[in-house]
C-alpha cells in the first residue's frame, strides 16, 4: 500500500490568493490542522490551523500565513509505512502526495491513512514489517511462511499489491519480533528481494496510539 491508494479525493487544496475564513472553514469540514497550497498543480505551502487563527484576520490570503520552507510531502510510490512515518514525526493531519515530476496529486488525511495501515497489517500487535518485491509467479505464500515459521517466528498478516505497468508486485509481510535479522538472511538465501524494513517498537507504538486516539473521536 502507497501513498498514492492513500489520496483523499474529497480533501482540496488552497489557493495562495484564498482567505483564512474559508481556510478554517475547510479544515474544521474535513477535521484536519492542515491544508496544502497549490499554485498551477505545484506545491507551494502548507497551512495550520494554530497559524491561522493566530493571524486574526479571516479576510486575509493564506499566502501571509503558509509555511514555504521544507514543505513536508511524500512521493507517489512511497509505501505506507513511510508515509505514516513522515506524519508522525512533523505531527501533520494531512500529507501532500507528488508524482517524481513535483506535481501535486493531491494529499492524504491522518484518518483514512491510519484506518487503511489498520486493514494491511496488524497494528496492535507488536513486531517488525518487511517489504518484499518480485515477479508474480514467483509468490508463494506456503515458502514466505515456512521462512518466517523456520526463524521461530510468526507470520501474523500478508498484504499484496501488484506494482503498476508490470508483472511485479509487493508483499507486506508482519512478524511477531522485532529482531528479525536472522529472516532478513534466510529470505536472501532464497533470493528473495527485500525491498524494506520497518522494526522498532517506537513508531509502531506511535502509530497504535494514534490509531487508539482515532476511534475514540470516532466512537465517544
Amino acid at each position: 500500500m502507497h501513498a498514492i491508494d492513500l489520496i483523499a479525493p474529497d480533501l482540496p487544496p488552497l489557493r495562495p490568493d484564498d482567505t483564512i475564513g474559508r481556510a478554517l472553514d475547510w479544515m474544521e469540514e474535513f477535521k484536519v490542522r492542515h491544508l496544502p497550497v497549490t499554485s498551477e498543480g505545484r506545491l507551494v505551502g502548507l497551512v495550520q490551523d494554530t497559524a491561522l487563527v493566530d493571524r486574526n484576520d479571516p479576510n486575509a490570503p493564506v499566502s501571509s500565513v503558509m509555511e514555504q520552507v521544507e514543505v513536508p510531502f511524500v512521493r507517489d510510490g512511497q509505501h505506507i509505512y513511510e508515509v505514516m512515518k513522515v506524519m508522525s514525526e512533523r505531527g501533520l493531519s494531512v500529507l501532500p502526495v507528488l508524482d517524481p515530476t513535483g506535481h501535486y496529486l493531491g494529499a492524504l488525511n491522518e484518518h483514512e491513512a491510519l484506518r487503511r495501515l489498520a486493514e494491511a497489517i496488524n497494528l496492535h500487535e507488536p513486531g517488525s514489517v518487511v517489504v518484499l518485491e518480485m515477479n508474480a509467479n514467483d509468490y508463494s505464500l506456503q515458502q514466505i511462511a515456512g521462512i518466517v515459521e523456520g526463524n521461530d517466528a510468526k507470520l501474523l498478516s500478508v498484504y499484496n499489491r501488484t506494482l503498476p505497468g508490470s508483472n511485479r508486485i509487493e508483499v507486506t509481510l508482519k512478524v511477531n519480533r522485532e529482531e528479525i535479522s536472522d529472516i532478513l538472511r534466510s529470505f536472501e538465501r532464497y533470493e528473495y528481494f527485500v525491498k524494506s524494513t520497518y522494526q522498532g517498537s517506537k513508531l509502531h507504538e506511535d502509530l497504535r496510539g494514534r490509531y487508539d486516539e482515532l476511534m475514540r473521536f470516532i466512537n465517544p
